[in-house]
């Protein structure tokens, strides 16, 4: 049997906005293993978040994913739909983008949950804490008692249930069951005097604590895969380090796989066992973590770990990665490695798309004895061959005054634009 639980291939979200059609996600590809933090990492704007956000179909309009296949392993899931969408199965996985949108819908929490990475604006600030927590368990054990193919998904729960249930005091949606349950995973998560916390509102909670109940809430559950959205953006750098512990913890405990997401390359560190560094709306190189952060093939990852100071010897200065983030526009995006404008070692290569290679195994001289890993793959030239100066391309080329060439016509981002114009 596979070890791996989700297979992204070809994912594809744009947004479609006044100015234009934003590529936010560009063709990205991953595997997630059984029980492993898989950790996707890049700047502001690369389209981490979004990716995340399209895998577990949470995308919000004008955006849409245009394009991919979202591959997760459950037997049960494959066999119900193998005679009715064969195209949708694949031995045990399922396209889950091929799947009805009410199914999809379904699959949140029980199979893929997030914690999202502000919780004070995730969760309602006029429900208490161990409400909004006890809700999520109580509609994830109506779900579950209730076959996916009934016409509800709550066991007929709607809207003229949840108005009696407002006004009658002596009826509730959450069961006595729902609210022990969130209690307990409110001291699993390491709230301390949970019961009386539990009656308290999010803006009483300090914002580690609170991050503490969004993880019980995603857990909620029971998730397959759980993806953490920046989990540590805004907290002290103490209250980092349990939120990190607490989802090691987790993880290895219930056995799910993580999807972690972060800009910071020592949260990499620390957690993951596999990396994905992003860029413009790309997977430029994945690995496992020795192989990204030793032997890194892309001179973006180059310049990633190279802006990070070195404990050992701090007397070198930082080398910053020369220049900006570029625009996801896609009729500003051209038919090129996105990177090369910004890149040291640009090439005439590096003027048309690259595919992905499997890095040699000589590393840092590639390309002359070795197929490469399977593992560690980066789209870039440098993967297949060494840098040739002589190819290399002359200062300024990218400035506007150079005359750099346009855009090609007809290419493949321009039919692209034009059918989803049609939509």
């Amino acid at each position: 049997m596979s070890d791996e639980i989700l297979r992204v291939r070809d994912l594809r979200t744009r947004f479609f906005t006044e100015e234009g059609q934003v590529n936010a996600v560009d063709g990205v590809s991953f595997d997630v293993k059984n029980g492993e933090i898989y950790g996707i990492v890049g700047e502001s704007g690369s389209g981490k978040s979004v990716t995340a956000l399209s895998i577990i179909d949470l995308v919000d309009s004008p955006g849409r994913v245009t394009a991919g296949e979202v591959w997760y392993r459950n037997a049960d899931l494959a066999e119900e739909f193998r005679g009715e969408r064969p195209e949708a199965v694949d031995g045990d996985f399922v396209d889950v983008r091929r799947l009805p949108e009410g199914v999809r819908r379904a699959l949140r929490g029980p199979s893929f949950s997030t914690v999202f990475q502000d919780p004070m604006s995730s969760m309602n600030p006029s429900i208490t804490v161990g409400e909004q927590i006890a809700e999520a368990v109580e509609a994830q054990r109506r779900a579950r008692a209730n076959p996916r193919r009934t016409r509800s998904r709550t066991q007929g729960y709607g809207l003229v249930n949840f108005v009696v249930d407002s006004v009658v005091p002596s009826r509730s949606y959450v069961s006595t069951e729902s609210r022990e349950r969130a209690i307990e995973l409110l001291e699993q998560v390491g709230i301390p005097d949970p019961v009386d916390r539990a009656d308290e509102y999010p803006h009483q909670f300090s914002g580690g604590m609170l991050q503490r109940a969004m993880i019980a809430q995603a857990l909620a559950g029971e998730p397959d895969v759980l993806v953490a959205d920046e989990p540590t953006t805004a907290l002290d750098v103490t209250i980092q380090a349990q939120i990190l512990n607490l989802l090691r913890d987790l993880q290895e405990r219930e056995g799910m796989s993580v999807i972690l997401i972060t800009h910071d390359l020592g949260v990499i560190a620390r957690m993951c066992d596999r990396v994905g560094v992003m860029y413009a709306g790309e997977v430029v190189e994945r690995g496992t973590l020795e192989d990204v952060f030793e032997n890194p093939v892309h001179p973006y990852t180059r310049g990633l770990l190279g802006s990070i100071p070195d404990l050992e010897d701090p007397a070198p200065r930082l080398r910053p990665i020369e220049g900006n983030v570029p625009s996801l526009l896609d009729a500003e995006m051209g038919e090129r490695c996105y990177f090369a404008d910004r890149c040291p070692m640009a090439m005439e290569e590096c003027l048309t798309r690259i595919p992905e290679f499997a890095a040699a195994d000589d590393v840092p001289s590639r390309g002359s004895n070795g197929e490469g890993d399977a593992e560690h793959r980066a789209r870039c030239v440098l993967a297949e061959r060494d840098y040739d100066p002589s190819q290399a391309l002359p200062d300024g080329y990218f400035d506007a005054e150079s005359g750099a060439p346009a855009r090609p016509e007809g290419g493949n981002r321009g039919r692209e634009s034009e059918v989803n114009a049609d939509d």
